[in-house]
């Protein structure tokens, strides 16, 4: 393949990716340390995109191997489906780029056994929605079962217990809110609330 072919081919499947992922050429220019104008040239393949330098920056930015932006394959084999796994990836490297805090010893310690507390939850969260979504989201196998135990329609019984299967959720979120309102009355109390409900957290079977 000549250069120039190549030069389009690394550019046009760069562009596929960056509209898949729903992100914009700013974006990866952030990410790559360049202008979006350079983004634009690279995307048109008007400048050299075939450099080691720039095509490993494609690859990290856009979670593709450099095999497929040179059209090697077919396969993506990427770790990224869509915009909302990208930006998720790009929250947590924030979050985790301002530790450590600048903030006091006890209000550092309070931000994190909170942020822990939200992934720890949220971790339950997504078993328990993956498990009430299989079983009770549209589910009308079990109309037999809702009868006999009195609900007056499948769909009542199906809306019960997917919410059985997701309260936890709601009440821990319920008891964060109070946790972080309490806090800039008594810190104290506050922090003790929330390392209770951490460690009962962390003494619950996985």
């Amino acid at each position: 393949m000549k250069d120039k072919e190549l030069r389009k081919l690394i550019g046009s499947r760069a562009k596929q990716r960056r509209l898949e992922l729903g992100v914009n050429q700013p974006y990866i220019a952030e990410k790559m340390g360049v202008t979006a104008s350079t983004i634009q040239r690279y995307e048109a393949g008007t400048i050299d995109n075939t450099k080691k330098l720039v095509l490993d920056g494609l690859s990290e930015a856009l979670h593709v191997s450099v095999e497929w932006l040179k059209g090697e394959t077919e396969e993506m084999t990427s770790d990224v489906t869509d915009k909302r796994e990208l930006q998720i990836r790009d929250t947590m490297t924030s979050i985790l780029s301002k530790l450590p805090y600048d903030m006091k010893a006890d209000e550092a310690d309070f931000s994190k056994d909170l942020l822990l507390l939200m992934l720890k939850e949220y971790e339950l969260f997504v078993d328990s929605f993956q498990y009430a979504c299989k079983n009770f989201k549209g589910n009308t196998e079990d109309a037999t079962i809702a009868k006999v135990m009195g609900f007056e329609s499948n769909q009542e019984y199906n809306g019960i217990m997917f919410l059985r299967e997701i309260t936890h959720t709601v009440n821990a979120l319920n008891d964060m809110g109070d946790i972080v309102r309490l806090y800039s009355k008594n810190p104290e109390t506050a922090a003790v609330r929330l390392a209770n409900l951490l460690s009962e957290k962390d003494s619950e079977p996985v």
